[in-house]
Order: structure tokens, then sequence, then C-alpha cells
């Protein structure tokens, strides 16, 4: 506890200036987690490991994105599909790239990708309020759940995914953590502009265990605990930024719809 404790004191240290102040700063921060998260999510792929090219493959596709598309909360489709036709087309020189690890090195590539890319645009267009706001609706929604997991817990949610979660916690979760976001975003003053936010809020604090699940559920194909151990106590980035990049792209959905 005393080590994750430490770690968490060091992310925040390093974290929460770049949202504030932003610029080149920031731009760092994303572009290093952009780093990691490729490697992470590839080095998963074991039995057998996944061909160095496909490193660089993936890593392609996640700087075309911040390059070339920083005006626009979503992805364009068009590095996508390219991404896509380009790994596809792996399948036929590489023996050990069957259909199967394709479809995962293309549909994690593409989620992370365009959550990450989404963390960028949120704070260079929209300003830390709105970067604040995914944050303290998703980590309220992990954190209530957790004390409400330990406090009320009885009904598991989903064991094979997750023993321990529960359905009492998840439930704590999407209370604590609507009424932590409602009451940041009223606060500082952005629900006047749109009352969708609203909406936004509760669905995120849903959302956002559905994406740790879908991370779980990864991990747990693979048979690994966690993506790396490059953060004691706490796994690896993507184990800290999951259910937050998942919810990048929810947000980033009702941002547009909302015309914000």
């Amino acid at each position: 506890m005393k080590e994750r404790i430490i770690t968490a004191f060091c992310l925040m240290a390093v974290v929460i200036p770049a949202v504030i102040f932003g610029g080149i700063f920031y731009k760092i921060v994303i572009a290093v987690v952009m780093g990691i998260s490729v490697y992470e999510m590839i080095h998963i792929c074991s039995r057998p490991k996944i061909n160095i090219y496909m490193y660089i493959i993936t890593a392609l596709f996640f700087i075309s994105g911040f390059l070339l598309d920083r005006d626009s909360l979503l992805l364009s489709s068009y590095p996508v599909m390219i991404y896509l036709a380009v790994i596809l087309a792996c399948m036929i020189f590489d023996d050990t790239l069957n259909i199967e690890r394709a479809a995962y090195v293309f549909t994690a590539g593409s989620l992370i990708c365009c959550g990450i890319h989404a963390l960028l645009v949120l704070r260079l267009h929209y300003g830390w309020e709105y970067l604040l706001l995914l944050a303290v609706a998703t980590y309220g929604s992990d954190t209530g759940a957790y004390f409400a997991g330990v406090m009320f817990g009885k009904h598991k949610l989903i064991p094979r995914l997750s023993p321990k979660k529960t359905i009492e916690g998840a439930i704590g979760g999407i209370l604590f953590g609507s009424c932590l976001g409602i009451g940041y975003s009223h606060y500082i003053g952005i629900l006047s502009n749109n009352w969708l936010l609203i909406a936004a809020i509760i669905i995120m604090t849903m959302t956002g265990q559905i994406g740790d699940l879908i991370f779980s559920a990864i991990k747990r194909y693979f048979e690994v605990k966690d993506y790396s151990h490059l953060l004691p106590g706490h796994g690896g980035i993507l184990d800290r930024i999951d259910s937050l990049t998942y919810n990048a792209l929810i947000f980033s959905f009702f941002l547009i719809i909302a015309r914000l």
C-alpha cells in the first residue's frame, strides 16, 4: 500500500501541473503515455510474441493521428482504415500474425489511440476544466465503486472478469461519481453552457466501469495481471488510464452532440 501511495503522488506531481499549464509540457506527457501504451498493448500479446515491426506500424499510426488531426476530438477514419489495411496485409507475409492477433492489434490500437487523441484535444481546445471533469467522473465512479463494494458488496458483478467487483459497488460508483461530477461542473460554471453535460456525467460513471472491464477482459485473455510493471503498486500505464481512455471517447461524442 505504501508503494502504491508513493507512486500515486509521483504521478500527480507530473500530471497535475501538465494538465493545468498545458502547452508543450502536456504534449510531452501525452507523447510519453502514447509511446508506453503502444509498447504495453503489443507486449502482452505473446505465445509467440508479435514481431518488432508491428510496434513500428502501430507507433506510426499513433503519431499520424497526433500530428495530422489535432483539431477534432474524434480521430479521422482515414488513418484508422489505413492502419487496418496495413495490418491485414501483414498477415500474408507473417506466419505468426493470424486473424485473431491482427484483430487484437487493430481494435486495441484504435481504441487506445483514439482515446489518448481525445485526451490531447480536450486539453488543447476545451481547457483543463473539461479534462478535469472527465477525470472526476471517471475516477469518482471508480472510488465510489470501491468503497461501496467494501461496505455493501454482496452480489458479484462479472466474476469471470473481476472477482472483486459487485453490483452494489457499481451502483455506488454511479451515484458517487455522478454527484462528484455534477457538483464540480456546477462549481466551475460549465453546466450553464449546456445541461446535456449532466447526462454525459451520469453515463460516464457507467461507461468508465465498462472500460475497466473491457481492459480486464483483454488481460484475462492473455493471462496477465497487469500490462507492465512500470508503476510500482499500480501496474502499467494502461492499467491506470484504461477507463479514462474509454470515457474520453464517450465524452467526445457528447461534446460534439452538444456542439461545445
